[in-house]
């Protein structure tokens, strides 16, 4: 029997018995490189405390009272729901982990960042946790530029150029920077782990799409004042990993780090990658946003 739901996102041609209504704008006609299955039955006898198991071709996790996902060769991901749970929370687990750990399983590097693109610019901010990815696409976002992916994305490392693969319409901010930018009307829903966080329509984005040639990346940190410092060879290298890689735990299980800086490497080889430092003032954005333009039409 055929799955109800097909989509078209990091490339691959998706068909999944669970409704994504965060890949709306990716859905398509039909898909067959990966199948994302809703199993029936207790399924396997594991725990989130048993960590992130790799058997043969098979990454297995569990999350307690929602569920527990098998990843097996880079195309299946097959979910057995605990009773009672939520589809709002199978999907959490199943875009974010479950689809990263499929990323790693075909050898594809899976960042975890925020994208942005307007006319023919794209770029990448990555940083620490709390760094303000999603905060700071926010703000090239007020000033027309359009979201590419806010969380996890797809960054391949091209012939002459690195690509990325548009990978979400909706981006997640915190209230007080939904209050800046007077956005309270694209407010879809509230985070399911902190009450101040929603998820928001873009105002623009790449929904859809295919791949963009990536121009830029800035790894965010903090500062007394705007800072933009070029990175090279193995420092680019280095920064942009330690800021990108995605639930490094899984990679760790899969023996992945090697593969992954290879590819960071290749990446940033392609690309160049600056240091933004700047001050953690929600009332300074825009002027930020205007320095990060004027950095890339110099």
């Amino acid at each position: 029997m055929s799955a109800p739901f097909h989509y078209r996102h990091s490339g691959l041609y998706v068909s999944s018995d669970l409704c994504l209504p965060e890949w709306e704008g990716f859905a398509c006609e039909d898909g067959d490189d990966v199948r994302i299955t809703l199993e029936s039955g207790q399924g396997p006898d594991y725990k989130e405390a048993d960590g992130t198991i790799v058997e043969r071709e098979v990454i297995r996790f569990a999350i307690d009272g929602v569920g527990v996902w098998e990843i097996a060769s880079g195309n299946t991901i097959r979910i057995y729901p605990r009773e009672g749970v939520s589809e709002r929370e199978l999907r959490l687990f199943t875009l974010g982990s479950a689809w990263g750990a499929l990323g790693y399983q075909r050898g594809l590097a899976m960042w975890h960042g925020s994208v942005v693109a307007k006319d023919d610019e794209t770029i990448l901010f990555c940083g620490d946790a709390g760094m303000g990815k999603s905060t700071m696409a926010a703000a090239m976002l007020a000033h027309g530029w359009a979201l590419v992916s806010d969380d996890l994305s797809r960054v391949d490392a091209d012939l002459q150029r690195a690509i990325v693969h548009p990978a979400s319409t909706r981006i997640k901010l915190w209230r007080d920077a939904i209050e800046l930018l007077g956005w309270e009307k694209h407010i879809l829903q509230r985070d399911h782990f902190r009450d101040y966080k929603f998820h928001l329509s873009a105002p623009d984005h790449h929904g859809g799409a295919g791949a963009l040639p990536l121009a830029a990346i800035f790894v965010l940190a903090e500062g007394n004042r705007f800072e933009i410092e070029r990175l090279e060879g193995h420092r680019a290298v280095k920064a942009v990993l330690a800021a990108t890689v995605y639930r490094p735990e899984m990679l760790e299980a899969l023996d992945g780090w090697v593969g992954q800086a290879q590819i960071a490497a290749q990446i940033v080889a392609r690309t160049p990658v600056f240091i933004l430092r700047r001050p953690r003032d929600l009332g300074a954005l825009g002027k930020l946003a205007q320095t990060v333009e004027e950095h890339l039409s110099e």
